[in-house]
C-alpha cells in the first residue's frame, strides 16, 4: 500500500506543474523537504527494491505516513482534475475529521454545545489505538459512501431555503421546508 500511494503521489507531483502553475507543488516540494524527502520515500524504495536484500528489515514505518502520503496525492489530484471522486471524499472527510484541530478547520456548527461534543468524540476517536481507529473509519467510510448524495441532497435543499448547517442539524431544516410547501399555493 505505501509503495502503491508512493508511486501515485509521485506521478501526481510530477505532472501538477504541468497542469497548473500556482506553486502547490513547490509549496508540497518544500513542506516534504523541511520533513526529508528520503524519510518520506525510504519506506517505498525499501520495499520496491526488497529483491535486493531480502533479509533486511524496514527500520521504522508508522501507517500515519502512507495516509499522509494518499492525502496529499488526492488533493494534487483534485487540483489536477477539478475535482475528487468519492471514495476520495470519504478519505479526506476522515482526515479532516482526524485532523481537524491541527488541520485549523473552522467548525460550521454554531450550537457550542454540539460542538463540544463532536470534539469530545474527535479526541476519542483520535485516542484509540491504530487498528480501533482504522475500525472506526471503515465504518465511517462505509456510512460516508452509503449515504453521500442523500446528506448533499438534504444540504443542497436546505441551503436553498436559506438554512445554515446549525439549522440543518438542529432538525429546523425539516421544518421550515414542511412550512414552505404548506404555504405554496396549490397547482
Amino acid at each position: 500500500m505505501h509503495t502503491l500511494a508512493f508511486a501515485s503521489f509521485k506521478v501526481l507531483f510530477d505532472l501538477y506543474p504541468h497542469h497548473n502553475d500556482d506553486g502547490f507543488a513547490k509549496q508540497i516540494d518544500q513542506m516534504i523537504a523541511a520533513e526529508g524527502w528520503r524519510s518520506m520515500s525510504g519506506p517505498a524504495n525499501f520495499l520496491k527494491h526488497a529483491d535486493r536484500d531480502p533479509d533486511a528489515l524496514l527500520a521504522a514505518h508508522l501507517p500515519e505516513q502512507g495516509m499522509t502520503i494518499i492525502g496529499l496525492a488526492t488533493l494534487l489530484y483534485r487540483r489536477i482534475s477539478g475535482e475528487f471522486t468519492l471514495k476520495m471524499r470519504a478519505f479526506d472527510f476522515w482526515i479532516e475529521q482526524e485532523g481537524h484541530d491541527a488541520l485549523g478547520i473552522e467548525e460550521v456548527d454554531t450550537n457550542a454545545e454540539r460542538a463540544a461534543a463532536h470534539k469530545e468524540i474527535r479526541d476519542a476517536v483520535n485516542a484509540l489505538p491504530h487498528e480501533a481507529k482504522m475500525f472506526f473509519a471503515h465504518k465511517q467510510y462505509r456510512d460516508f459512501l452509503e449515504n453521500y448524495d442523500r446528506y448533499v441532497a438534504m444540504v443542497d435543499e436546505a441551503e436553498a431555503a436559506g438554512l445554515t448547517m446549525t439549522d440543518i442539524l438542529d432538525g429546523k431544516a425539516r421544518e421550515r421546508l414542511t412550512a414552505k410547501e404548506a404555504e405554496a399555493p396549490e397547482a
